[in-house]
């Protein structure tokens, strides 16, 4: 597995491990439930809102990646019919060439 997939995932699991702990500290700390309403709404909305950001964030980098994918099919694909061109004029060379023979060889055949 890529390191890059590795740090990703390690990293996805410290935030979730982080939120839970979060969670449930404000669950258990000694303050009434109204303030700890309030604090686990103001964490959650928080929380969405660097999700919200995050996913934003991760939609550029897919769109960036499929972009430079595109990008270097097109320019494969232009070198690949670059390359075929120029083999098929080697080609249609080299059956001219070969008819130019043939037919010399069939004039000298027939003037003998």
């Amino acid at each position: 597995m890529p390191d890059s997939v590795v740090n990703k995932n390690n990293a996805a699991t410290f935030i979730a491990g982080a939120l839970l702990g979060a969670g449930v500290a404000l669950l258990l700390a000694p303050q009434s439930g109204r303030k700890t309403r309030r604090d686990l709404s103001h964490f959650a909305k928080k929380t969405r809102n660097r999700m919200e950001a995050a996913q934003i964030e991760l939609r550029h980098s897919v769109d960036n990646i499929a972009g430079d994918v595109a990008e270097r099919i097109e320019e494969d694909l232009n070198r690949g019919i670059d390359w075929t061109e120029s083999k098929i004029s080697e080609l249609r060379r080299a059956l001219d060439a070969g008819r130019k023979f043939i037919q010399g060889e069939i004039e000298k055949i027939q003037s003998s």
